[in-house]
């Protein structure tokens, strides 16, 4: 009888350590788990302060481009190439890119949803330099136009873009297209890295017009897009000129749009097919912030336009800086200090959060 009272007591001994176990360790977990997204959190605020931060040191940086050349913009300026440094635990990258430089699809349509010939024309070469089929860019057109009367309106939402990551949705419009990778057996471009949606209107009071390009900084397939005449040798040609040093031995530039006829095999009948369609100026810059704290990331991108006055010394800008979250609103922008205003304004037109996956290639697309 002992023997059984003493086994008894043994199994609810057992018992009673294994439940005190499954306890500890849910509490355990539990602690980890909560800690984990406590670190969240706070990496989580401080790439937010991170990317404000980059946000208005992009501006100084344009600020001072205006102040100093503000008639003309290329990559040899540094806010061409990428902003890094530390704040706190967040690393930050800061890359500003001008929208002349890209294709803008915004500009497909006027404000009634009716198309844009020009740049539509200018689309469709695109597709094709990119070696793409023709009927891809109709998808895109007539996604976004407002008629129905299209070849490929299913599905169509018949306005403009919110952003580029929607053109995932366009019927028929494969991944590899947008974002590059193996297509019919070959590595082909994507046409995503030659896009933007901004500005969505046609800029007031900075002396250019919405979908012009700027040959100082437009890629080789970009300039190809622009006419029917536009061989890839030439547009090669002419993204070589901007690195070649001129009498001072530094890198040159095209200071105006007819210096286009100093690169060689510009015909004055391409010339011509150019007018009002390139600049040497921008007018529209993304600033793309990322901070990184360990394995957690956060992306905002804010679209600035100059506008208002060009002489130098005469940038300032206006509003108030954005907060980390949520987006600031449109119309508003980081002050900085320096020259007094004269007329120049930097303003904010735009704002996003970016997830990761919405700025790069999707995992499962195969290059």
């Amino acid at each position: 009888m002992r023997t059984r009272d003493r086994g008894v007591a043994l199994i609810l001994a057992l018992l009673v350590l294994v439940i005190l176990v499954v306890v500890i360790l849910q509490m355990t977990a539990s602690s980890l788990h909560n800690r984990t997204v406590a670190d969240n959190h706070l990496a989580d605020l401080q790439n937010a302060y991170g990317a404000r931060a980059g946000y208005t040191r992009a501006l100084l940086y344009l600020q001072a481009d205006l102040d100093q050349k503000p008639e003309v913009d290329s990559l040899q300026e540094r806010w061409a190439a990428p902003i890094d440094f530390d704040l706190g635990r967040a690393q930050v990258r800061v890359t500003i890119v001008d929208a002349e430089r890209l294709l803008n699809l915004s500009q497909l349509v006027n404000d009634k949803g009716e198309q844009n010939p020009v740049v539509c024309a200018q689309l469709r070469r695109l597709v094709k330099v990119l070696r793409h089929t023709p009927d891809m860019a109709d998808r895109i057109i007539d996604y976004i136009d407002g008629d129905n009367k299209g070849e490929f309106e299913s599905k169509a939402k018949n306005d403009r873009l919110y952003n580029l990551e929607e053109l995932l949705r366009v019927d028929g419009l494969p991944a590899e297209v947008i974002y590059g990778g193996i297509v019919s057996g070959e590595e082909r471009k994507g046409l995503r890295e030659f896009l933007t949606i901004w500005p969505r209107t046609t800029p007031e009071g900075n002396g250019t017009t919405a979908g012009m390009v700027n040959i100082n900084t437009a890629s080789s397939e970009v300039l190809q897009s622009l006419s029917d005449q536009m061989a890839p040798g030439l547009a090669d040609a002419i993204v070589a000129y901007r690195t070649q040093p001129g009498p001072d031995g530094k890198p040159q530039q095209f200071e105006k749009a007819d210096d286009l006829k100093r690169v060689q095999g510009m015909s004055d009948g391409l010339f011509n097919d150019l007018a009002g369609k390139v600049t040497v100026k921008s007018s529209t810059f993304e600033i793309r912030c990322r901070g990184t704290v360990g394995k957690v990331e956060k992306t905002w991108v804010y679209v600035v336009q100059r506008k208002g006055g060009t002489a130098p010394g005469a940038a300032t800008t206006t509003g108030t800086p954005p907060a980390p979250t949520p987006p600031p609103p449109s119309g508003t922008a980081a002050p900085a200090t320096g020259a007094p205003a004269a007329g120049a304004t930097l303003t904010l037109i735009g704002s996003q959060m970016l997830n990761d996956f919405a700025s790069i290639k999707p995992p499962d697309v195969q290059r």
